[in-house]
């Protein structure tokens, strides 16, 4: 008798359910155009890289010709790496890009080590360090040249950049892309602004710089991975798209026209930066810089030379916005598909927005501020190892699903020798750094292989599950819906 009870409760309850999430029917909106896309991607790129990596990938490269030879092979590989993406974002239109893929290919395990470690370390550091050399560039103006910044003043004006993106980000998909694009239109501005100065420099004939490019050149395949790690860590952010592929207007058609504008434009200002880079500045002194954009407006702007860390600082900010929106997405699919807790998964019925997920990105990121070893320089190495690790698995997948799903419905399809090179070049870009730094490796190896014991504990044995159905009980869900949250009734089939 008690067990046809609970049947009744358990079908009343479901029913009730079904009721509720017909009447709210709950969905991220299609609200990114490919004016938008180009935007997003474009706007996750061009952050701090450009102002930061030029003087690594010289120092690492050994020689301004090889530098430039890096920064373009880097974005072709940048390019193929997001056509790849385009097949895998069309033929599979889920949000959550690697997870998605992953998941629906290779099963649950790769899917959970992929958010695992993006989630909670890669992405959400990365957000901290871009958050903070947003503060340093902005504060920058304010202080005189032989006075250091205090630390507590750059980690608080971080702190505020990341939760007013985040509130932004919580209040309007529409908001948030507009936003994306308004800062897209200063990074540029302040890119093209060093261009001209390079051209400028380049008219009155200032080429010395470029005699003997290639003397020095380094013959150390170590380094020169180490090089292609933070050019290619300028240029990530390509896949950005891939995690809003739900609230695209026509994925099929739009991901690739916006994949191939946006990397073309991007390849074409960081060519044309470290041109004036090199003009003005000079490899000694690019060596030597910690923030060559900053130096080259000191020594070419004079009482102007403000504008450069303010536009800086603004690229940053853009910067941030892309990585927190894109973040949120991927947090909200790893919950939907069970590898979190749910209630990470819920959108807020009114403003469509994945609020939960955007919070707890947040919240990581702002926590990431606190440690003292928080650089940018040691992280890149760690997380460029792990990223391209994930990056490899992904082109597989596309070579799995070629030939394991013929039937499955492709928009666009790449051309099939590409993704097996960019498997090969993501062997190189894993298997290299361990002769130059083993320990950074391993380190990265450890976090990504950490989270196979957390999802056998906390996912197979349905922790997170069980945490979720107390928090999706009918009675529940009313009292969430009366503060504009719900979960979503979406779930796209592969």
């Amino acid at each position: 008798m008690k067990l046809e009870k609970d049947q009744e409760l358990v079908a009343l309850n479901t029913t009730e359910e079904h009721s509720l999430t017909e009447q709210i029917n709950v969905k991220l909106e299609k609200n990114v155009s490919v004016l938008g896309g180009v935007g997003l991607i474009v706007g996750s790129i061009i952050g701090s890289g450009i102002f930061l990596s030029p003087s690594s990938v010289l120092i690492k490269s050994g020689s301004i010709g090889l530098s430039l030879i890096v920064w373009v092979l880097s974005g072709f590989i940048s390019l193929l790496g997001a056509l790849c993406y385009g097949e895998l974002g069309t033929s599979i239109p889920r949000s959550g890009a690697e997870h998605a893929y992953l998941l629906a290919a290779f099963g649950p395990i790769p899917a959970f080590l992929f958010s695992w470690t993006a989630t909670l370390v890669i992405r959400p550091s990365a957000g901290a360090i871009i958050a903070m050399i947003f503060a340093q560039y902005v504060v920058e103006p304010f202080y005189k040249k032989e006075e250091k910044v205090p630390d507590y003043v750059i980690k608080l004006l971080s702190f505020f950049c990341i939760v007013l993106i985040a509130t932004v980000n919580c209040l309007s998909v529409k908001l948030a892309v507009a936003i994306q694009n308004i800062f897209t239109f200063a990074k540029l501005s302040c890119v093209a602004m060093l261009i001209v100065i390079g051209f400028i420099e380049l008219g009155k004939g200032n080429t010395t710089s470029f005699k003997d490019s290639f003397n020095g050149t380094t013959t150390d395949a170590g380094q020169l991975s180490l090089a292609f790690y933070f050019g290619l860590w300028a240029y990530d952010g390509w896949n950005s798209l891939n995690y809003v592929t739900e609230e695209m207007q026509n994925p099929s058609r739009q991901m690739p026209l916006a994949i191939t504008i946006s990397m073309v434009l991007v390849m074409g200002c960081y060519l044309l930066c470290n041109i004036a880079y090199i003009a003005v500045l000079g490899p000694i002194f690019i060596k030597s810089s910690s923030a060559v954009a900053l130096d080259l407006g000191n020594r070419y702007l004079g009482v102007g030379k403000f504008v450069v860390p303010v536009l800086v600082g603004l690229s940053c900010f853009g910067a941030v916005n892309g990585l927190l929106f894109t973040s949120g997405r991927l947090v909200y699919v790893a919950a939907r598909e069970r590898h979190m807790p749910k209630f990470l998964a819920m959108i807020h019925v009114k403003r469509k927005t994945p609020l939960p997920s955007l919070i707890f990105t947040a919240l990581i990121s702002v926590l990431m501020l606190i440690p003292k070893a928080s650089k940018f320089e040691s992280l890149v190495g760690i997380f460029s190892f792990a990223s391209w690790l994930f990056y490899g698995l992904c082109f597989l997948v596309l070579i799995f699903l070629r030939f394991k799903r013929k039937d499955l419905r492709r928009p666009y399809k790449v051309f099939l020798p590409i993704p097996v090179i960019m498997i090969l070049v993501s062997i190189c870009l894993t298997a290299l750094p361990f002769y130059e730094d083993w320990l950074g490796s391993l380190v990265a190896l450890f976090l990504i292989f950490l989270g196979v014991p957390v999802y056998y504990m906390f996912v197979k044995i349905n922790i997170f599950e069980k945490f979720s159905i107390c928090l999706n009980t009918p009675d529940f869900t009313t009292v969430l819906l009366k503060y504009g949250l719900a979960f979503p009734d979406d779930e796209p089939a592969l």
